[in-house]
């Protein structure tokens, strides 16, 4: 066991709760905290996030050399290094297969802006990384670009990452990403979701600062439409649900 107790038991409990909610299944999915002596706390490979035990989690460093545990770290821990390199403010890193985020995923379709306010204010834009073979450099560095701007980021073709400073937050930010998709999905029966206007989109983007979360885009330009998904050159820009985004 390492000094640091707290996180472990923590890490297990999120585990469990992954699990409860099946935003994995079997091995699937992993986690990690960013330790304070600068070390990484991380899930084995092969394990269920469901039955995780303390003592079976996996301390490495930076550079990906194991310090401690019986099983071999998950081979994962690229993407989740990847994000803690480029985000010095993150401190956890949840990596799932959260069915409805993971549905837009493996559709290459990147979440809508200005639909929902609770992803308006506790994710803002979401990133869609391009598929790359899980577990290799590439994968890792498929998030690159969205690391610094999001929180979240959809993995295409595989899952989802979210990173926060905690892993609670993390784990959060996972729940309410796949609420809102599976809400999205769920409205399509009745003739799909509708846009915010304009102004509303804003209001929402303006109160993240006051929830305490940053924001990339450009909210005092008045000619930004928020609505659109910047980091993918506007895409789903207002009026895009009908016949571009959903392809109807």
């Amino acid at each position: 066991m390492s000094h640091f107790p707290n996180e472990r038991t923590l890490m297990c409990e999120v585990g469990r709760r992954m699990y409860a909610r099946e935003f994995v299944a079997a091995h699937e999915g992993n986690l990690s905290i960013r330790l304070p002596d600068g070390n990484v706390l991380c899930t084995p490979t092969m394990r269920c996030k469901g039955f995780l035990e303390p003592d079976e989690l996996c301390v490495i460093d930076l550079e990906m050399n194991q310090l401690s545990g019986a099983r071999k770290a998950t081979s994962e821990i690229r993407l989740h290094l990847e994000i803690f390199r480029q985000r010095p403010d993150i401190r956890a890193v949840v990596h799932s297969h959260a069915p409805h985020a993971t549905a837009f995923a493996i559709a290459n379709r990147p979440f809508p802006c200005g639909v929902l306010a609770e992803p308006e204010l506790f994710l803002g834009e979401v990133g869609l990384a391009p598929f790359e073979v899980p577990g290799t450099d590439a994968f890792a560095q498929s998030v690159t670009p969205f690391v610094k701007h999001t929180n979240a980021i959809l993995l295409a073709n595989h899952g989802v990452v979210t990173y926060a400073e905690d892993l609670e937050k993390a784990l959060w930010m996972t729940e309410i990403l796949d609420s809102a998709c599976k809400t999205i999905l769920l409205s399509m029966s009745i003739g799909g979701p509708q846009q915010l206007s304009q102004k509303q989109s804003r209001a929402l983007a303006q109160a993240r600062a006051r929830y305490g979360f940053a924001d990339a885009r450009p909210l005092d330009d008045p000619d930004v439409d928020v609505r659109s998904n910047l980091l993918f050159g506007g895409q789903n820009a207002a009026n895009g649900f009908d016949d571009d985004y959903f392809g109807t």
